[in-house]
C-alpha cells in the first residue's frame, strides 16, 4: 500500500499521483505544518510562509503572475513527500525521480501553460535568494561571500500555522482568478482594546485586540490595515503645520470639522504624566486640545509598535472615520453626529449602500459601542474600495517625520 491520507481525508499515491485528488488545502495545510532546514531554524518557520515569501519576491521583481504562482506552489510536493535536505537528496536519485513528475503534476494542473526554461530559472533563483536570507535572520548565517539582493520585504517571525495556511489559499485563489477576495482591516479605539474589523466580501470579522501588536500574527498578510489614530508625529511647530490634520479639516463639512483634533508633538506623547505633558505643550507652543491628552496612552503604544517592528512602518496607516464617512457619502457632508440615533441610522444607511450589513456586528455590542463599531466597519470599507480602485493621501505629498512615518490621511477611492 502506497496510499496516503491527506488532510481533507483524500487517500493519494504518490507513487502514481492522481491530479484530480490534489487538493490546495491539503497543500496549504501541510506546508504550514512543515518546518524548514529540517527543523534546526532558532524559530518555527514553515515551507508555506517560505512559499509566500517567494510569491511575494516574485511579485516585488515584477514577474508575472504566472510566475509568482509558480512560486507559491513550488514545494508543493513536498505536502505529499515531506521535505528532505539538500545534501541527501542529492543521494537519493529514486527520491528525485518521484518528486519531479508530482511538482510537475502540481505546475500543471494550476499554470495556464508550462514554464518555460527561462521562467523555471526565476523560480529556483528566487528560491535561493529567500533561502540565503533565511539562513541570516533564523541562523545568524551567510551561505555565500554576498546575500542576493531582495527585492521585497521578507517575514521571519513565527506565522500561526491557521494564519499561514489561510493566507497562502488566499494568494492561490487570488492567482488563479478563481476568487478575487481583498482582505481588509479597519480599526478603531474602543476602550479598554482596539476593536479590529476584518472585512472579506461583504463578510464582516471582528476582533478585540488587548495590545496593537497582534495585528502581527492576525493581520500580517493582510491587503491594507486602516486604523483611526495618529502615525507620523511632529516634534515641533513646522512639522505640525505638514500634519495632515488642518488638510482634513478643510474637507470635512459642518460640525465634523471639529472631530479633527490637533495632534500631540512625540515629546508629549512620551510624557510621564498628564502634567508633564502640559507644561511641555507650554513650552512648545503645541496647541494640544483637552482630549488629546486622553489618546497619549494609544499614541505612545502605536508609535512604540511601529518604531518597533520595520514590516508595519507604512503598512500600518493612519485614516479618520468621519473622513472616511463622508468620502463614502460621495462627498456629502453627514447632517448628523455619531453621538445620536440619527447619526448612526445614517452612517449604517451609507455602508448598506456599498453591500455591508452591519446588523450582526452591531447585535453583539451594546448600543453606547455602535459608533465605534461602525467607524471600525467604515475604516475597513475605505481599504478595501482602496485595495480594488485605489487610495488617496490627504495630504498628497505627505512628508515623514523624525522615524520615518509618512504624516498622512488614508482614504480608498469610491
Amino acid at each position: 500500500m502506497s496510499e496516503i491520507m491527506t488532510y481533507t481525508k483524500k487517500m493519494f499515491d504518490p507513487l502514481r499521483p492522481d491530479a484530480e485528488l490534489i487538493d490546495i488545502k491539503d497543500i496549504a495545510h501541510a506546508l504550514s505544518m512543515l518546518c524548514r532546514a529540517n527543523g534546526h531554524f532558532k524559530s518555527f518557520y514553515s515551507v508555506a510562509q517560505h512559499s509566500i515569501n517567494c510569491m511575494h519576491e516574485a511579485k516585488a521583481r515584477g514577474c508575472s503572475e504566472k510566475i509568482q504562482l509558480a512560486c507559491l506552489l513550488h514545494d508543493a510536493s513536498e505536502a505529499y513527500l515531506s521535505d528532505v535536505t539538500r545534501p541527501v537528496k542529492a543521494e537519493l536519485p529514486r527520491y528525485s525521480e518521484i518528486e519531479q513528475p508530482l511538482q510537475e503534476l502540481i505546475w500543471e494542473k494550476w499554470l495556464t501553460e508550462p514554464l518555460t526554461s527561462d521562467e523555471e530559472a526565476q523560480v529556483f533563483q528566487i528560491d535561493d535568494a529567500i533561502l540565503a536570507h533565511e539562513f541570516i535572520n533564523l541562523m545568524g548565517e551567510k551561505l555565500g561571500d554576498t546575500a542576493p539582493l531582495l527585492f521585497s520585504l521578507p517575514e521571519f517571525t513565527f506565522t500561526g500555522f491557521d494564519t499561514c495556511k489561510q493566507e497562502f489559499i488566499r494568494l492561490f485563489y487570488r492567482l488563479t482568478k478563481r476568487e478575487k477576495s481583498v482582505f481588509a482591516v479597519g480599526i478603531d479605539w474602543m476602550k479598554p482594546y482596539w476593536l479590529a474589523v476584518e472585512l472579506r466580501g461583504e463578510e464582516i470579522s471582528i476582533a478585540k485586540l488587548k495590545h496593537i501588536s497582534e495585528i502581527n500574527e492576525r493581520y500580517k498578510y493582510a491587503d491594507a490595515v486602516l486604523i483611526d489614530i495618529p502615525i507620523g508625529l511632529p516634534e515641533d511647530e513646522q512639522q505640525a503645520k505638514l500634519r495632515p490634520d488642518k488638510f482634513a479639516r478643510a474637507y470635512l463639512k459642518g460640525a465634523r470639522k471639529s472631530s479633527v483634533f490637533n495632534v500631540l508633538y512625540r515629546q508629549i506623547v512620551y510624557a510621564q504624566s498628564s502634567e508633564q505633558a502640559w507644561a511641555l505643550n507650554r513650552e512648545l507652543n503645541a496647541k494640544m486640545a483637552i482630549v488629546s491628552d486622553a489618546l497619549r496612552p494609544m499614541l505612545r503604544e502605536v508609535d512604540e509598535f511601529l518604531r518597533d517592528n520595520p514590516y508595519w512602518q507604512n503598512r500600518l496607516l493612519e485614516s479618520h472615520p468621519e473622513l472616511t464617512f463622508q468620502i463614502l457619502n460621495k462627498g456629502k457632508g453627514l447632517a448628523y453626529s455619531k453621538h445620536k440615533a440619527e447619526g448612526l441610522e445614517e452612517r449604517r444607511n451609507i455602508l448598506h449602500s456599498y453591500g455591508v450589513d452591519t446588523a450582526t456586528a452591531l447585535a453583539a455590542f451594546p448600543i453606547a459601542k455602535h459608533e465605534d463599531v461602525l467607524d471600525a466597519i467604515s475604516l475597513a470599507l475605505s481599504a478595501k474600495l482602496g485595495c480594488e480602485n485605489g487610495f488617496v493621501s490627504i495630504p498628497t505629498k505627505p512628508v515623514s517625520d523624525n522615524r520615518g512615518l509618512k504624516m498622512q490621511m488614508v482614504f480608498g477611492k469610491v
